[in-house]
């Protein structure tokens, strides 16, 4: 101890190491006692929170699904309300675009070049168990008259059976009183294509047996003399042949090829039977 009192400044150096060293142990301790409290903490608080959550969890969920419920119908029914739009406004555009399509295609038909047409648009389709027809917006008015061919982009339609000095009646291709003479491509061969009904398949009379024809065949009018039609417009694609045993006449069925439901706009033929095509 003298000799150390003796030496003051090796004294201090030994005197600030070993308070460092003590701080530390210190710190040390402290920290091991702290981290022990709070493991102990812990593990008592937790198992409480978890049966506390438990049992109000359900009470939370049930208060806010009656407050936020009726937030949340009208955000669905506001959701809706913009599909709904979504929808109207897609199928407005799909209408207008088969619109446009129809009409492009009426101004280039590849059949009845020669002949002088009226275009018109179909206002009224008026399908009954009676009779099958529709009405467009073209009368006596513009030059249509009974008897006229109309047309759409894919072939025959039909033809006028009643006119107004605004407005004309169509009979459709599948009414049961329709018939309309065709003629069975690569064959030379013709035949009477007969309206079924509604959704049913025109029935194609007075072919020959033996006569070769295939199924996918375009049928288009005759025009033999005393026609209702002028020759050459395509009618119906066939889509069933048979040739039953003892039959006198090929049994074959044809659908137009005009799709009615989809109809818009058609072209009037300024032709009469009798008349030149």
């Amino acid at each position: 101890m003298s000799r150390l009192l003796e030496r003051p400044r090796v004294t201090l150096a030994v005197l600030i190491l070993l308070s460092v060293s003590l701080i530390t142990i210190n710190f040390n301790a402290t920290r091991l006692h702290v981290g022990s409290f709070k493991a102990v903490v812990a593990d008592v608080v937790n198992p409480t929170r978890s049966a506390l959550d438990t049992v109000f969890r359900p009470l939370a969920n049930a208060y806010h699904g009656v407050v936020q419920y009726p937030a949340d119908q009208r955000e669905i029914a506001q959701l809706r309300s913009k599909l709904g739009a979504i929808q109207r406004s897609h199928l407005e555009n799909v209408g207008a675009l088969n619109a446009l399509t129809q009409l492009s295609r009426l101004t280039k038909l590849p059949f009845a070049t020669t002949l002088a047409s009226v275009p018109a648009e179909v206002i009224q389709m008026t399908p009954t168990n009676l009779q099958l027809t529709f009405v467009i917006d073209k009368g006596s008015a513009n030059g249509v008259a009974v008897g006229n061919p109309v047309v759409g982009d894919a072939g025959l339609v039909g033809r006028v059976v009643q006119v107004t000095s605004t407005t004309s009646t169509v009979l459709m291709l599948t009414d049961p009183s329709s018939t309309v003479g065709v003629r069975i491509p690569n064959s030379g061969q013709v035949g009477a294509a007969v309206g079924q009904g509604t959704g049913r398949s025109l029935a194609v009379n007075l072919v020959i047996p033996g006569t070769h024809i295939r199924r996918g065949a375009v049928l288009v009018t005759s025009g033999l003399q005393g026609e209702l039609f002028p020759p050459g417009l395509p009618v119906a694609r066939v889509t069933q042949v048979s040739n039953p045993s003892g039959d006198l006449q090929e049994s074959i069925r044809a659908v137009p090829l005009v799709n009615y439901a989809a109809l818009q706009y058609v072209s009037v033929l300024k032709w009469t039977p009798g008349s030149a095509s």
